[in-house]
């Protein structure tokens, strides 16, 4: 069977299993039909279902996010109660893996037992397989973090309270023009996300003046051992050399989530990739992954590995969110957990205000978001462009120093193209 056929048969029986127990509805906990009493009036407990990656490449953000959307809840109950009202919410962590198949499958069980609503997926290839599903069948998602430029699509149910790549993309060749790069290779995940990254990335090179290597270095997603790939690398990098390049002029971009751990272990044993400069993404910042293993931790000091993520705004409660996080985790969060935050606060206002019904939601979710978050949000300001995404966010640069601690060392002004050092690396 093919692959769309067996996803259209899927969507028909979800749909029909759904339309026989919506009404045992409220998200899956009791009463009436979804939606149907008014605002004001909702009793019972509704269910937002935070789409997670627990484990897989992307599980130290999947933790983070997981422990912001309990905060949130725990605080709009207190919220709800403090206002009055007669309803509860419900926040469920589902874990997708940093699979696709599995987010989709989440969702669809979900939907089945009458949720409407989702945070999450985390990555961007995972929001796409979901897509078709919730354009179909009317299923509001919010995703804290997927960023392919391909996902910017207006009207669809697919609302980011992130910027996409367009963004991170010049922020990635600012680096490399800052590290005095002239020769960018990449090496990238062969999925929607990765695509659109490099894709953003090599094209401001070349505005820059940096030469991109022809040659490609575009791996499986779900690949765990890069033997061959840093074997080319090495290659490609002695072959620039030939051409008259100096090691100081070499730049190699890695877009990828903690697949770089194995990257960096099959790295290290050469001793011309601990010269050159590597650059990561927002899937590499804060990886406790790299920490826990000294040789790719001391790799990544050695050759200044700097990577960049959505940089939060000055916000009202992001310490709230940081405190709950140490205490929870024992780290810093990453960025899009702030998000998160955000995202459950945003869904349980919109539905106070109007019902848990995913229509009448996604009218107001943009205004909700935007007068919610001017004051009270985590992440700073939210205002949503006509794709549903963040209209605008600046990069935070972190890297792994001399005592092995990610450390934050400036950031780029998306608006003004310019990076402003808190300490200087190059």
């Amino acid at each position: 069977m093919s692959k769309k056929l067996w996803y259209a048969l899927a969507a028909v029986f979800v749909v029909t299993l759904s339309l026989l127990i919506i009404g045992c509805g409220k998200g899956g906990d009791g009463g009436e039909e979804a939606g149907e009493e008014a605002a004001g009036e909702l009793t019972g407990e509704y269910t937002i279902v935070a789409l997670v990656p627990l484990t897989g490449s992307l599980g130290t953000y999947g933790e983070n996010s997981k422990e912001a959307a309990l905060l949130a809840a725990q605080d709009i109950n207190a919220w709800l109660a403090e206002q009055g009202r007669k309803w509860t919410l419900k926040v469920v962590p589902e874990d997708t893996q940093t699979e696709p198949a599995v987010a989709l499958r989440k969702m669809q069980n979900w939907f089945g037992d009458g949720v409407r609503f989702f945070s999450g997926p985390q990555a961007s290839g995972e929001a796409s397989e979901c897509l078709n599903i919730a354009n179909s069948n009317q299923i509001l998602f919010i995703s804290q973090s997927s960023t392919s430029p391909t996902l910017a699509i207006a009207d669809d149910w697919l609302f980011r309270f992130c910027t996409d790549d367009s963004i991170q993309g010049p922020a990635i060749a600012a680096v490399a023009a800052a590290a005095g790069v002239k020769h960018l290779i990449f090496a990238w995940q062969g999925d929607t996300w990765g695509d659109g990254l490099q894709g953003a990335a090599a094209a401001k090179a070349e505005e820059l003046g940096i030469e991109v290597y022809p040659k490609e270095l575009r791996f499986d997603p779900m690949l765990e051992d890069f033997t061959k790939e840093v074997g080319l690398l090495d290659g490609y990098v002695t072959d620039l050399l030939e051409q008259g390049a100096t090691l100081e002029e070499i730049g190699f971009c890695i877009i990828t989530y903690e697949q770089v751990v194995p990257f960096m272990i099959a790295a290290s044993e050469y001793p011309q990739l601990r010269e050159i400069a590597w650059i990561g993404s927002d899937g590499t910042v804060k990886s406790a992954a790299m920490l826990a293993n000294d040789t790719v931790a001391r790799f990544a000091a050695d050759t200044r590995f700097i990577s960049a993520m959505n940089r939060p705004e000055a916000a009202s409660r992001k310490e709230h969110v940081t405190k709950h996080i140490q205490e929870t985790l024992g780290r810093e969060p990453d960025a899009y957990a702030y998000n998160n935050y955000d995202i459950i606060w945003a869904l349980a206002l919109a539905i106070d205000e109007v019902g848990y019904d995913p229509v009448k939601v996604k009218e107001i979710l943009p205004r909700v978001a935007d007068e919610w978050t001017k004051e009270n949000g985590a992440s700073g300001h939210v205002v949503l462009n006509e794709f549903g995404d963040r209209a605008f966010a600046d990069y935070d640069f972190w890297l792994i120093n001399d005592n092995l601690e990610w450390e934050y060392v400036g950031y780029y002004d998306s608006r003004a193209d310019i990076i402003n050092w808190e300490r200087q690396v190059y």
